[in-house]
């Protein structure tokens, strides 16, 4: 069975780096991608815990 991918746009804010790391605490099997445009509420620093996991991946852009 592959891993289950999620893609999470604003995880960089306060609610969804807190989901990001609830989720990948929960699951082994899992993959998230975290889209993020890092404006006011953006900080890349809420998600150093888990920045090198090779679960977990940042991407810089605007769903607009």
């Amino acid at each position: 069975m592959s891993a289950k991918k999620y893609f999470i746009t604003g995880g960089a804010g306060f609610i969804g780096s807190n989901f990001i790391q609830f989720l990948l605490r929960k699951y082994r099997d899992i993959r998230i991608i975290n889209y993020d445009s890092l404006t006011y509420a953006g900080n890349l620093q809420n998600l150093t815990a888990i920045e090198k996991d090779p679960r977990y991946s940042f991407y810089k852009g605007n769903i607009c």
